[in-house]
């Protein structure tokens, strides 16, 4: 690990009793040092947790939401100083003990976007829910023919980002909700960020937080017009808010 590089994990969650624990010790015991919880308010025991495992904690003070909670991890990031932040859920749908991997590219100079492909990690078409799947593969293709890109997975919720981009890109002005993470990919795109992806597996059980049938179709349709935004501000026919990026 380059030790000239501050690496934070944010540990993204909401009601995550069952699984916390599990989660804070995948990640690789050199990271957790620099872990933090972005709570969304839970209302079970995961603060009791978090305590005993002394992990600290950042309350999403906006109104609730996954973007919401995001928001904060990264306002939380760019707070304790970090240049690389990796974003964790808490629910363990995604591996923890990638982190490595995830970093590397970046540390290394060859991306400042790293996010997990379960495209490639051997078991998404078994596990996925199949709208999820199928959505996913079809709005990525789009997306890639957009951005002339090749990954091969542009909705996966583990990233790994260089903190210098952030400051960049008005992330806050992104939605909420899910669709959080399409506008954080054009944004990155505008920055020419250079995006990798690494291969991982995922799990979508009890304790997962999984969006249902209604919200992936909304997604859908906020990431197709998010699309259209960024297509009408790169041509110049309309400048947009949220893709208006600084220069530092």
């Amino acid at each position: 690990m380059n030790k000239e590089m501050k690496i934070v994990i944010a540990i993204i969650c909401w009601n995550s009793e069952k699984t916390l624990e599990k989660v804070y010790l995948k990640i690789p015991k050199e990271y957790r040092k620099n872990a933090f919880l972005s709570d969304d308010n839970s209302t079970d025991s995961t603060l009791k947790i978090a305590k005993r495992l002394n992990l600290k904690v950042y309350t999403n003070l906006r109104k609730g939401g996954y973007g919401s909670n995001a928001k904060n991890c990264f306002d939380s990031a760019i707070k304790e100083g970090s240049d690389i932040v990796v974003i964790v859920h808490s629910d363990d749908q995604y591996d923890a003990t990638k982190i490595p991997s995830y970093i590397k590219p970046i540390i290394e100079g060859k991306a400042d976007f790293t996010t997990g492909t379960r495209m490639k990690g051997g078991n998404a078409k078994d596990i996925m829910p199949i709208h999820r799947y199928y959505g996913n593969k079809g709005l990525t293709l789009v997306e890639n023919m957009v951005l002339n890109t090749g990954i091969s997975d542009l909705h996966s919720g583990m990233i790994a980002v260089r903190t210098s981009f952030l400051k960049k890109i008005p992330y806050y002005k992104n939605y909420d909700d899910y669709t959080f993470h399409s506008d954080l990919i054009f944004q990155f795109a505008l920055a020419k960020a250079k995006f990798a992806e690494v291969p991982i597996m995922s799990k979508y059980e009890d304790d997962s937080q999984s969006t249902s049938l209604v919200r992936t179709v909304t997604y859908g349709f906020r990431t197709l017009f998010i699309i259209a935004r960024y297509i009408i501000h790169k041509s110049g026919l309309k400048s947009f808010s949220n893709f208006n990026i600084k220069s530092i």
